[in-house]
């Protein structure tokens, strides 16, 4: 059977790795690329005389790179051996995502424009004319909807068509400047005799001096030789005054927006710029924010007032089962401190963690993941663009910040998406500063306990929580700019994708499976040692007091000085593993090791305040829950990260520093005005 290769191309966010997940289904398999913390997909997609294997690019909106991702896609377009390209193209930006295909084609002959999301291009009234399409670029040409899977047929023979027609196609031809066309076509001639390179663009990204294209080259051929050397002096000395890149960009451009225009109709009375309207509202410079914080305060309140009574149910549940445990337990004759252990310790730790998280995760996860499907989160980003670039980051960061809400460690693996390595940097140190969806529980939980009357209350002052933690990060990110990476911002190009109506099945499977049961069950996985650690800290007696009772003493000047005590630092101490379980050790500190009826927020409360909580030492210790050292699991993932133990250290202490003085300050304020 004969195989052959497709690259598979495109812009971010125009449903790529949709076509490539319809096409070949599970027969898949995906990795990092060489030298490259960067994914990469294959898969085989099998017709009835062929086998194609599909090479899934990460996403890049030119072939003059910004990013690790793009990078990776320039110099497999150019460099690797496979026999054809698709581009999926946006049909709704069909304008934009053809200046990518036009580049494509000028480096292998045999390319295929899909164009996807036909869907929405009939929604938006957007008329496009595939023969017309076709004919003036020489390329084929697809329409197609991958989420509903209109079109794939017709895609998977143009795809075999593609590779396996004899006719040998052409390289598209763009009309340069004839001074740019004649170096071009002098420098292709030793291109093709000494490196076996037929594509336009390499030797357009050598004129333009493109240092990324050049030190792939030079990695892969070794230096340059003296025959190359010389024409490339040559020909940059005819164009001596004439910027090249400009003039390059201009003529894709132009080239991009003739095929348009002769291929592309819009039907005014049908275009209703619903999308414009409304990001008129979501991105606008004087309500844009307030708004979303708003959006953002109203998903919070439906959290809060949501979750107070599963998480009832929970505990009395958790509780009963207990009690019936330590009843069987009792019937095998388990003595009482093996009793003990097994039911105070282990199963009261976890009956707290499960009741107090799940319900809380069960609801935001989903309303979260609504946000991400309908295409808001990018413009949280775009929003908050203007505030990273004035701290001295990325604008990017902001992306990584809100995937930080779902999980630290998952914010600073997406620091990968920034290409300037003192941004990223930037955007690691800070990236625990957004509460996690380990911290995220218990500041709920302290809020509902000690300052918030009403849903309605709880969910204001969780949104005022969520700006100061935006806040600081712009804050932090500001002093690191300006201290230990100082550097220049750099720009970005974000993608704003269409609005689109939320996939049930597509959120139950996000927030459901992928974030609320695995985080949960990691939660599980850590609460049961810690309980059992916790028990035996809080029984295991030296010179008349307990283990816990001893590291809480030594604990209790530095926990006084911030306004918070021995106990809640060694919980805070003993849940390094998981932020979750925090909240259930100190409980246990203040018990002397035994956890009462799990979940039951009230009687958690009535346990601190019995041992001398305050307003005061409620809003340090969720002062101290906002801004602390990350668990365990982001440490070791901003490790493998940056490969450095002092950046590592530094990502603990930059947040603790910052939350030992938010507390110091709150704590002084607090005993002088209060």
């Amino acid at each position: 059977m004969s195989i052959r290769k497709i690259a598979l191309v495109g812009n971010p966010n125009v449903g790529k790795s949709t076509v490539f997940n319809a096409l070949t289904g599970m027969k898949q398999h995906t990795g990092n690329w060489s030298g490259k913390t960067v994914g990469i997909a294959k898969g085989v997609l099998k017709r009835k005389n062929s086998k194609i294997e599909l090479i899934d690019l990460p996403g890049t909106y030119s072939l003059i790179t910004d990013s690790a991702e793009e990078e990776v896609t320039r110099n497999y377009l150019c460099f690797e051996d496979f026999d054809a390209a698709v581009v999926v193209c946006d049909g709704c930006c069909l304008e934009r995502n053809l200046i990518l295909a036009l580049q494509v084609a000028q480096l292998v002959p045999r390319v295929l424009i899909c164009v996807n999301m036909m869907d929405d291009v009939r929604k938006k009234g957007i008329d496009i004319s595939f023969s017309e399409l076709s004919e003036i670029t020489g390329l084929p040409a697809v329409g197609i909807s991958a989420s509903t899977g209109e079109g794939l047929s017709e895609l998977e023979k143009a795809m075999e068509k593609l590779v396996f027609d004899e006719k040998e196609p052409e390289f598209l031809s763009i009309r340069y400047p004839k001074s740019i066309e004649k170096a071009v076509e002098h420098l292709l001639t030793v291109f093709k005799e000494r490196y076996k390179i037929k594509g336009v663009y390499p030797v357009l990204g050598f004129l333009e001096d493109e240092q990324g294209i050049i030190s792939e080259f030079i990695n892969r051929f070794g230096e340059m030789g003296e025959e190359l050397k010389t024409a490339l002096e040559r020909e940059k000395s005819a164009l001596s005054g004439t910027d090249i890149r400009e003039k390059i960009a201009a003529s894709t451009v132009f080239r991009a927006e003739e095929i348009c225009l002769s291929s592309v109709k819009f039907n005014k009375s049908r275009v209703s710029g619903r999308d414009d309207k409304i990001d008129s509202v979501l991105t606008g410079k004087i309500v844009g924010i307030p708004v979303m914080f708003i959006l953002f305060g109203f998903i919070f309140w439906l959290t809060v007032s949501g979750a107070n009574y599963p998480s009832e149910l929970l505990s009395k549940a958790f509780f009963e089962v207990g009690l019936r445990l330590e009843s069987l337990l009792r019937m095998l004759e388990i003595g009482d401190r093996m009793r003990s252990f097994m039911v105070d310790g282990v199963w009261k730790v976890l009956g707290w963690v499960v009741s107090v998280m799940l319900p809380p995760m069960a609801i935001f996860f989903p309303l979260f993941t609504i946000l991400e499907d309908v295409g808001y989160l990018p413009r949280v980003a775009f929003n908050l663009d203007r505030g990273f670039k004035s701290s001295g980051a990325c604008g990017k960061q902001a992306l990584t910040m809100c995937m930080g809400i779902g999980c630290t460690a998952v914010g600073v693996t997406g620091a990968r998406i920034i290409d300037s390595p003192r941004e990223r940097m930037i955007a690691v140190l800070t990236s625990s500063f957004m509460p996690c969806n380990g911290r995220l529980p218990a500041i709920v939980a302290i809020i509902t306990m000690f300052f918030a009357d009403s849903a309605v209350l709880g969910a204001a002052m969780m949104t005022v929580v969520l700006a100061f933690c935006v806040l600081m990060t712009l804050f932090v990110s500001k002093i690191l700019s300006k201290t230990v990476l100082k550097g220049e911002t750099t720009g970005f190009t974000i993608e704003l994708p269409p609005y689109r109506i939320p996939k049930i099945g597509k959120i139950i499977v996000r927030s459901v499976f992928d974030r609320t049961l695995r985080i949960l069950g990691r939660a599980v996985l850590v609460a049961v040692p810690a309980g059992a650690l916790i028990w035996l800290c809080s029984n295991f007696i030296i010179g008349g007091r307990t283990v816990l009772e001893i590291i809480a003493a030594v604990l209790e000047p530095v926990g006084k000085m911030l306004g918070m005590d021995g106990e809640i630092l060694c919980g805070f101490i003993l849940s390094l593993p998981a932020n979750e379980i925090a909240l259930p050790i100190m409980t246990m500190a203040y018990t002397g090791g035994e956890l009462m009826e799990m979940g039951s927020l009230a009687e958690t409360a009535e346990i601190f305040y019995s041992n001398g909580f305050t307003k005061i030492t409620a809003l340090c210790t969720g002062m101290f829950f906002l801004f602390h050292w990350p668990c365990a699991t982001s440490i070791i993932t901003i490790y493998k990260e940056t490969k450095s133990f002092k950046w590592t250290a530094l990502s603990v202490f930059v947040p603790l520093i910052t939350g030992c003085g938010l507390c110091f300050l709150i704590n002084v304020l607090g005993k002088m005005f209060l």
